[in-house]
């Protein structure tokens, strides 16, 4: 089981159901499908100044001379999801980026919806550089910061501003500084997303990093597109190979 802190039994839900899925990515491969066939952007869709395939690896990157003016979506096109346990290894460099899912197109390579987010160390704090980010719950285009690493949250509606919900932090999965540990600098990261129903659970090398019920009903996502994030802002690189995905019963 999760070692979670819990301020509300109402967590406790949300574990059990991820706790009893029929078999995780990682114990047993049956029923789930790669994403990526490693060879070229076959079934995805982006702008094509920023997205390549190398050496069996997604690539995404922006530079000086070559500038996202807004953030830039790869967007897979071979169909929505619902429940899913989705997996996948990445290495970021640079800036910010993150997988959507259950998300909505809304313009040319552009999408809104949750988020999961994954970065490099680009924050300053006490005179470091920090990630403060990766394996938080977003929502891109919409919400915004609604879970972020290390809480465990019930996001609920607030119908006078339907952008800015009402986030009730209800648990811990641990200390934010603690869990950027888990995260390596060199090296593939493997990110994990388990959502079943409206509870949603971020894994980063097999540490719960957040972990949200939406009970948001006017504005939480059922289903919808994946996709990958480039950030407008500083040059930055993101890799990702590995990319499999499990549809859940509902």
């Amino acid at each position: 089981m999760l070692a979670l802190r819990i301020a509300s039994w109402s967590i406790v839900i949300g574990v059990i159901l991820v706790e009893s899925c029929r078999s995780t990515l990682a114990e047993d491969s049956k029923g789930s499908r790669s994403l990526f066939n490693g060879q070229d952007l076959a079934g995805w869709d982006g702008d094509p100044r920023f997205w390549r395939v190398e050496h069996g690896e997604l690539i995404g990157e922006t530079t000086d001379t070559n500038k996202a003016d807004k953030n830039t979506f790869l967007i897979f096109r071979g169909g929505e999801f619902a429940d899913f346990d989705l997996s996948f290894k990445y290495q970021v460099v640079g800036f910010n980026s993150g997988i959507q899912y259950r998300s909505k197109e809304v313009g040319q390579w552009s999408v809104s919806g949750y988020q999961a987010d994954f970065e490099g160390r680009h924050h300053k704090l006490d005179g470091k550089l920090v990630d403060r980010f990766s394996g938080m719950f977003f929502d891109e285009q919409g919400r915004m910061f609604m879970g972020q690493r290390g809480q465990a949250v019930i996001v609920r509606s607030n119908v006078d501003k339907p952008k800015k919900p009402r986030i009730e932090v209800i648990g811990s999965v641990g200390e934010p500084t603690e869990l950027e540990k888990v995260i390596k600098r060199d090296g593939w990261n493997e990110m994990r997303i388990v959502a079943r129903g409206f509870t949603f659970f971020h894994f980063i090398n097999g540490q719960a990093m957040c972990i949200a019920l939406d009970e948001d009903v006017a504005m939480r996502s059922s289903r919808g597109l994946i996709a990958f994030q480039l950030h407008a802002g500083p040059p930055m690189q993101i890799k990702v190979k590995d990319l499999l995905i499990q549809e859940l019963d509902q």
